[in-house]
């Protein structure tokens, strides 16, 4: 038997409200290092190949732990582990401010990854957990939001204030480790796994299984792989565009600096709407494959107009980022309907599974998007790369929502946003199963 939530709870928006904080700090230690990247590799003396790296261990460390985060999750709950988490992204923070050289920076990036994987995965169960499943989609879409909030405050606002103030980036790291020790006191004193009294959901599967049987049952469930896949294609192309290639990319087409971090922003501002709204309607509509669809759509034509476009007006720029930033949002629909494709015994290691294709996807391919680039510019300097170095590299980008196109049209299957695999007793209430 498993709890479920029948109504919104203020108790209940106030655990939800810590663990999307807890997201928000994630996000921001995911992408902070970006931009104080100067101040950093003249501290620590780095070359360019080991802040390459330094930026890449935390993306590897996160996607290597959603699934074990996902099966903590399902066997500890979410109290405990993002009491934990939370400690250890404080520490982890608090070690790369004060490192002294490459080893400890890495060191002190991989502790980030590890405690920051548990963010998203616990917010997204808490959200099943406490709230209507029919609200589901909205809730991961306003997590979304709240989260995009990091690497907004990671850019521009980190450095006004850096300037501004003339604080040492040590400093302000060290003060910033101090929000994740506050997050942990909050985990401590508020945050509850599910809510008391909830009605009781009966599964078809009730008997209890060991760990591995569910595992196995959740990687043998095709849907299981058909979602994750499309989630990773679908949002990947903001990931690699908006924060890692874009605004070379824009300047070598023309564009000031300036202008291409304003388009960089756009994508992510609509990505931050768009999470929230696509789920509202999707959960209106009780639909998820149409919403798909859409997104893959808008993501091929918004990708293909981007790079081989002849775009001369900032208007059409604005546009295409805006609509950049709605399709990588199909992401977000992609862990309500993982969800609902799998056993709520193993809700959190579907989720966790989903997420860590996600984050692997988007850390490969800006990877194989640089070696392209290199490879067709002979090596060249970054500074001089033309727009046909570019546009082949970020070919992938399109071709990505191509896959994501197809897996929509063709291998996804509609939940109608409700669970797949069980059926409802309700006490007093009619209690026959649905079919599905």
């Amino acid at each position: 038997m498993q709890a479920i939530q029948q109504r919104i709870t203020i108790l209940g928006l106030w655990v939800w409200f810590i663990a999307a904080l807890f997201f928000l700090y994630e996000f921001f230690l995911r992408t902070f290092v970006g931009s104080i990247a100067h101040q950093v590799i003249a501290d620590l003396h780095l070359t360019i190949e080991q802040f390459t790296l330094i930026g890449s261990a935390y993306y590897f460390a996160y996607a290597a732990m959603q699934m074990p985060v996902g099966v903590l999750a399902d066997k500890f709950g979410v109290k405990l582990n993002m009491i934990v988490a939370t400690l250890a992204c404080a520490a982890a923070t608090f070690l790369f401010a004060h490192s002294t050289g490459f080893a400890s920076a890495v060191l002190g990036r991989v502790l980030m990854g590890l405690g920051s994987s548990f963010a998203f995965v616990c917010l997204l169960v808490i959200a099943s957990n406490w709230f209507p499943r029919q609200y589901f989609a909205f809730f991961a879409g306003a997590s979304q939001f709240i989260g995009t909030m990091g690497p907004v405050l990671a850019g521009g606002p980190l450095i006004t204030w850096l300037v501004d103030t003339h604080t040492n980036w040590r400093i302000a790291l060290s003060g910033i480790a101090l929000f994740g020790l506050v997050l942990s006191i909050l985990s401590l004193l508020f945050v509850k796994d599910k809510p008391k009294g909830a009605k009781k959901r009966l599964l078809f599967l009730s008997k209890t299984e060991p760990i591995l049987f569910r595992l196995k049952h959740l990687f043998k469930t095709p849907q299981t792989w058909v979602v994750a896949l499309y989630s990773a294609t679908n949002y990947v192309s903001i990931a690699a565009i908006a924060a890692v290639w874009g605004t070379d990319f824009l300047q070598a087409k023309g564009l000031p600096q300036q202008s291409a971090a304003y388009m960089i922003s756009i994508a992510w501002i609509a990505y931050a709407i768009g999470c929230p709204g696509f789920g509202f309607l999707s959960d209106l509509s009780r639909r998820r494959k149409p919403y798909f669809i859409l997104c893959a759509l808008l993501g091929l034509m918004s990708t293909l107009l981007i790079i081989y476009a002849p775009i001369h007006a900032m208007w059409q720029y604005e546009a295409l980022f805006f609509m950049l930033g709605l399709a990588a949002t199909g992401q977000n629909l992609g862990f309500a309907a993982i969800a609902e494709h799998n056993a709520p015994d193993v809700k959190a290691s579907a989720l966790g599974l989903n997420n860590g294709v996600i984050v692997l996807l988007g850390a490969i391919l800006p990877l194989l998007i640089g070696a392209v680039i290199t490879h067709v510019s002979h090596g060249g300097n970054a500074d001089h790369l033309s727009v046909l170095d570019f546009q082949y590299g970020l070919a992938f980008l399109p071709l990505m929502y191509v896959i994501a196109l197809v897996l929509s049209l063709f291998f996804f299957k509609e939940t109608y946003c409700r669970p797949q695999n069980e059926m409802l007793i309700l006490g007093g209430e009619n209690s026959s199963p649905r079919g599905h």
